[in-house]
């Protein structure tokens, strides 16, 4: 699957950025913006997500993450995600507060999946899925 890079939502800055559109739990018909960061370790998303889907957070793991300079309150749990043709599910991290209006794919939630080529030259990204 090829993606050209996009300026991410709520952003004023004119950049293109390497971003795809995931559909979390089989909700299609609001893929989201997810930029694709090789810093980050996991998946990031608002809460707001988990509770405009019915993502039960009980009993997910907590914590307090650094997300883009601000301190966030978090809850992971497993969910479904689909990118193309592509379903796999990984743990999201639900943070709150999160002021961005796009989300956040890492190295265990999305790049363990896929084999990525980034073409900045070209503004270009290529996912390759190859689940473990």
């Amino acid at each position: 699957m090829k993606f050209g890079f996009k300026e991410l939502p709520g952003r004023d800055e004119g950049y293109l950025r390497p971003r795809v559109p995931v559909v979390v739990e089989g909700y299609a018909r609001a893929p989201l913006a997810c930029l694709l960061d090789t810093g980050t370790l996991h998946n990031r998303f608002g809460r707001h997500v988990a509770e405009d889907l019915s993502i039960d957070l009980t009993g997910g793991e907590r914590g307090r993450i650094g997300v883009g300079g601000l301190i966030t309150e978090s809850i992971a749990v497993p969910v479904v995600l689909r990118l193309g043709d592509a379903v796999w599910q990984a743990p999201v991290w639900f943070c709150n507060p999160w002021p961005f209006e796009f989300q956040v794919l890492g190295q265990e939630g999305f790049f363990r999946f896929f084999r990525v080529e980034i073409r900045a030259a070209t503004y270009t990204v290529e996912c390759t899925f190859e689940p473990a």
